[in-house]
């Protein structure tokens, strides 16, 4: 049957009304088309739905049956509709957020409770990345927000919106001979053997100093994915490594050091968008804007 939508509309319209004139006004459309729709569905379903004359219109039998069908489907299409809207307003739905181990260790229990009071019907699903994924999941669509801290390689028209800022560090071992200092420049860094992250690129590259370096690249002695893997590698004495200041109150243990480095820009923890986000993802990031201004680092 070739039953629209449009045909239930004017049908329930005029079944609730009992006139033409004031169900054709409702339904913003002429007397004589609202008429035609009507003998339109009857036609199609096979009898007739309304007893009309000049003065009155009324309900077959037939009629009053099918108007108990016509309202439930209109009413669970407008709910389908209304949910549709919900969704794509992401207030409702799923999101994948990814996280670049250590990154805003102190600020991501505060975003999380914060988002799930804000929007209950958005399940979110939480994916912590290593070393070896600093996009944490953005870059190959794992992922539909992240937490991360730049620069790092993200598809064209990505959006990084910046959390906070904080020194970088040089995790020493305690046996170094810059364990002792609270503060440290470049220079001092570029002839030690250094432990690196896994991979290439410009995350890589920027932990590595690489942009203080000029021709002379750096010496790797190891390569760890995890901070735990990293500060073993330092506090043997294998090598030193940079890191956020954060490293220094979150990874504190003994057998290391972090003397600041004075000369180095300081380092960025950041929400990421791809370049299409979801609107629940937008939503995510804006709440994590939010939040990190309110609430001051350790």
């Amino acid at each position: 049957m070739n039953v629209e939508l449009r045909h239930l509309r004017a049908f329930v319209t005029v079944a609730t009304e009992l006139h033409f004139n004031r169900a054709a006004a409702q339904l913003h459309m002429s007397q004589p088309t609202l008429s035609q729709t009507i003998r339109q569905l009857e036609d199609t379903l096979g009898f007739t739905l309304l007893g009309r004359t000049t003065r009155s219109v009324a309900l077959t039998p037939d009629g009053q049956m099918f108007l108990a069908e016509a309202r439930a489907v209109l009413e669970r299409f407008d709910s389908a509709m209304r949910q549709a809207d919900r969704v794509a307003s992401g207030l409702v739905g799923q999101l994948r957020l990814g996280h670049l181990i250590g990154s805003a260790i102190d600020y991501i229990p505060a975003i999380l409770r914060a988002f799930h009071e804000t929007y209950p019907e958005v399940s979110l699903e939480v994916e912590e990345f290593d070393f070896r994924s600093p996009e944490a999941g953005l870059d190959t669509g794992a992922t539909d927000v992240a937490i991360l801290r730049p620069p790092v390689d993200l598809p064209s028209g990505s959006e990084v919106h910046v959390l906070r800022s904080e020194p970088r560090v040089a995790c020493v071992s305690d046996l170094h001979p810059l364990a002792a200092r609270t503060e440290v420049s470049v220079a001092d860094l570029l002839d030690q053997p250094i432990v690196a992250a896994p991979g290439s690129g410009t995350w890589r590259d920027y932990w590595l100093l690489l942009d203080h370096r000029g021709e002379n690249a750096p010496l790797v002695v190891y390569e760890a994915a995890t901070f735990e893997a990293e500060l073993q590698a330092v506090a043997s004495d294998r090598g030193i490594s940079i890191a956020p200041a954060t490293a220094a109150r979150f990874y504190a243990r003994p057998g290391l050091a972090y003397p600041t480095i004075t000369d180095a820009s300081w380092c960025d923890v950041a929400v990421a968008l791809p370049p299409r986000p979801l609107p629940a993802a937008r939503h995510f990031a804006h709440l994590a804007v939010q939040i990190t201004s309110v609430i001051p680092a350790v």
